[in-house]
């Protein structure tokens, strides 16, 4: 028997034990090959060569190739370390290093390349109705199959390399290790695990720090970054301490401890959160930014149109000033466009004027009159102003950062004449950053506004119900008017917003679909880990069982640090993904409460799906023999 066959044999022999690594690496083949499909698809091509669309798509392509990367990495040590001792045998048995380098290379390898074929396969069968949804997100009809032949070159090619790469550094989990380390693996005796009480206060501290910096707004250099370390410093203290703590002293109250089968799951719960501290940081860190990435892309394109509202009160604006001799035909051609559409809608037209400073984005000034003949169209509050004063009007959408800050009785000069501000409207009534201030000032005061620094114009604006509709009007406007910023501005929000929620629709299902691929590797890292540790719980219930413990009983005492093991880096993470969304909250004025919710419920659904699966096998391995 030659070498590649006994490899070959091997992995053959004990096919279940490499099933999981098997299947993790065919899931993340099938994820890259899905959107390579879809990359490479010639319409998409055609349509996206460019722009924001495709950089999302190529974006999302790198960002599963990186995790395939360190996810294939992760399972294939998992995997090594529960064969520990069978490498031990093979070296008592005369294998040197370097075989053993050699069948581990040659064994991933074949791992590779059967999950490399199986994934492409699969997703082959599976890749016309990936395209069939994609159609629907890139708002592009009849994404048609194709043969994918360069979608499987780039993933076979691309991944071929990445198990290559694996293959040299996986011999790297065992070379250190002496015969007698591997022959005992995982039987080594562990020492009592012991947690210091100032470290797990510290960690709990750390975490409250973290979180009083969300809630109380605290305006501190690189606050996000700050939030990040502490409550991620926290986190992992969390488990490798607190938890520590708490277990121990449950098994220091007699009552509790000696209660029917508490002893036994508490002492082995000890020991198992001590170990599997730095995987449950991992995976309570994955679990938080899938969740809080999921609802931020989910509330942000469900505030889409909102947002687009606030930024564009009316959809159709036109500034046009004296210069502009095309003003009578401009107007006539976004009526008829309008028009043409069959679009409802309601015209007003006020006179401005604008400081001349020579940029795009000046100072401007209304009348109280023309202000007030505006918010009557958009429902806002009318205004007050006595000559001599002023009311400031916001040039942005109403969020925290683009607020006015208000100083009662503040001198501010326009057109060379002084006025006392007397109050803010922080909701923009213009096309945000049409000007670079807005005053709402007197209409004597407007009225006697002259000199050779003003430049005089007039508004007018198109409000449309239906904007979300007027995305063909818009188109046709725009391909006949000719920018001329000297004599005129034109504005509509129906221009981008057809664009712009293409763009977020896929962000939303990029974001989306690798959220979903970040919780399925969390959940993984935990399988794996039980998994690695099914050996020696056989034996240990087993043991148990002989002293007249009941299969009820174990199955009890399993379940207990399972669901422990389980729900709590998921628990921890929901509770960091709340105080997340609120920082992105407050930095984005919008409500995520909604979105949160909706994913929340989605992903604990799954998450209770999957733990009812993982126990079960679990189970039926400890429990066999």
């Amino acid at each position: 028997m030659t070498f590649r066959q006994f490899a070959i044999k091997n992995v053959q022999r004990n096919y279940k034990a490499y099933l999981a690594y098997f299947l993790s690496c065919t899931f993340s083949i099938l994820v890259f090959f899905l959107f390579a499909v879809n990359l490479f698809h010639p319409r998409v091509g055609e349509r996206f060569t460019s722009g924001p669309v495709y950089l999302v798509m190529s974006a999302g392509e790198v960002a599963i190739a990186v995790f395939s990367f360190l996810f294939i990495l992760y399972s294939v040590g998992t995997f090594l370390r529960t064969r520990s001792h069978e490498f031990g045998l093979l070296t008592m048995l005369g294998a040197t290093r370097k075989q053993l380098n050699r069948l581990i290379s040659l064994e991933n390898l074949i791992i590779g390349l059967a999950a490399m074929a199986t994934g492409s396969a699969v997703g082959l069968f599976l890749s016309k109705y990936f395209l069939m949804f994609a159609s629907m997100i890139l708002e592009i009809p009849e994404l048609e199959f194709y043969m994918p032949v360069k979608a499987m070159l780039f993933t076979v090619v691309g991944f071929l390399v990445m198990f290559l790469v694996i293959s040299r550094m996986a011999p790297f989990a065992v070379r250190s290790k002496e015969i007698i380390e591997l022959l005992k693996g995982n039987r080594k005796p562990k020492t009592p695990p012991k947690a210091s009480v100032l470290l797990s206060m510290a960690g709990l501290l750390l975490i409250a720090a973290g979180y009083t910096i969300v809630v109380k707004q605290m305006a501190i250099p690189f606050d996000l970054g700050v939030i990040a370390v502490l409550v991620s410093a926290g986190t992992y203290l969390f488990y490798a301490q607190l938890s520590v703590f708490v277990l121990r002293r449950l098994s220091s109250l007699p009552a509790l401890f000696f209660r029917k089968t508490n002893l036994v799951w508490i002492s082995d719960l000890v020991y198992r959160m001590k170990d599997n501290a730095r995987l449950l940081f991992v995976v309570t860190i994955t679990c938080t930014v899938s969740f809080s990435t999921m609802a931020a892309f989910f509330s942000i394109f469900q505030s889409v149109d909102e947002e687009y509202a606030k930024s564009y009160p009316i959809p159709f604006s036109y500034f046009s000033y004296s210069s502009d001799a095309q003003r009578e035909n401009h107007l006539s051609l976004i009526t008829s466009a309008l028009e043409e559409e069959g679009l409802s809608y309601e015209t007003v037209s006020i006179p401005f004027v604008e400081m001349d400073s020579g940029s795009i984005q000046n100072p401007a000034a209304i009348s109280a009159e023309g202000y007030n003949r505006l918010a009557a169209v958009l429902n806002r509050e009318p205004v007050q102003v006595q000559s001599g004063e002023a009311v400031e009007v916001s040039i942005w959408t109403n969020k925290a950062d683009t607020r006015i800050e208000f100083r009662n009785r503040e001198t501010v000069v326009f057109g060379g004449v002084p006025l006392r501000l007397v109050g803010v409207v922080q909701d923009n009534i213009f096309p945000e950053g049409s000007f670079a201030r807005l005053l709402v000032i007197s209409d004597a005061d407007f009225a006697n506004m002259t000199g050779s620094a003003l430049k005089e114009g007039i508004y007018y604006g198109y409000f449309v119900r239906d904007w979300t509709e007027a995305a063909a009007a818009a188109e046709n406007i725009r391909a006949q008017i000719e920018m001329d910023f000297t004599a005129f501005k034109y504005r509509s929000s129906p221009d981008w917003y057809k664009k712009d929620q293409l763009t977020y629709k896929l962000i939303l299902f990029v974001g989306t679909f690798i959220s979903i691929v970040f919780f399925i590797a969390a959940g993984s890292f935990i399988y794996f880990r039980f998994y690695t540790d099914v050996q020696e719980e056989k034996v240990k219930y087993r043991n148990l069982r002989k002293i007249g413990m009941t299969v009820r009983e174990v199955k009890k005492i399993t379940t207990i640090q399972l669901a422990i093991l389980f729900f709590i880096p998921f628990l921890v993470a929901t509770l960091h993904s709340v105080f997340a969304l609120q920082t992105l909250q407050t930095r984005m004025s919008a409500s995520l409460g909604g979105s949160a919710s909706v994913v929340l419920v989605f992903f604990f659904a799954a998450l209770i799906l999957y733990f009812l699966l993982l126990r079960s096998r679990y189970l039926r391995s400890v429990l066999e023999g």
